[in-house]
């Protein structure tokens, strides 16, 4: 486990935040009141102790035209797991899969969609895999992050 500083700690909440991100180190030193060349040496150090292990863009989904982001928690056993892997990796709904290791669902799949029909229709796709039990859907509102 890598051992990280106080001022390690302040750059990952803020480059979490979405300051200082990729080929923008001026930012995240101005953010922090420490020297570019400080915070260069920082995030490659946190880099090569696989901290940081990549970036990612953050993609509006709304602006592609999927205005309905949400969740399907499913309950299934484990011997229908990949089959349902499978179905859900080429759907192009589906974003993320998640194993979880407690509560009520078996796999949790972060989605997106352009209408309810989709929804439906994903819904359907999944119950249609033999073995799944269950799904749930939790469309998700406004979100409300820690600054």
């Amino acid at each position: 486990m890598a051992e990280l500083d106080e001022l390690d700690e302040k750059i990952l909440k803020t480059m979490a935040k979405g300051v200082g991100v990729g080929a923008r180190p001026t930012e995240l030193a101005k953010e922090l009141s420490k020297s570019r060349s400080t915070i260069n040496l920082r995030v490659e150090t946190l880099e090569e102790k696989g901290v940081i292990t990549g970036y990612i863009p953050e993609v509006d989904s709304e602006k592609l035209g999927y205005g309905m982001v949400g969740f399907m928690g499913i309950i299934c056993p484990e011997e229908v797991t990949g089959k349902l892997l499978r179905v859900l990796k080429e759907d192009g709904s589906v974003s993320d899969i998640w194993e979880i290791t407690t509560g009520t669902f078996d796999l949790l799949a972060k989605c997106r969609f352009r209408n309810h029909r989709e929804i439906k229709d994903l819904r359907r796709c999944i119950l249609g895999v033999d073995g799944v039990k269950d799904v749930d859907i939790y469309l998700l509102g406004a979100c409300y992050k820690e600054e």
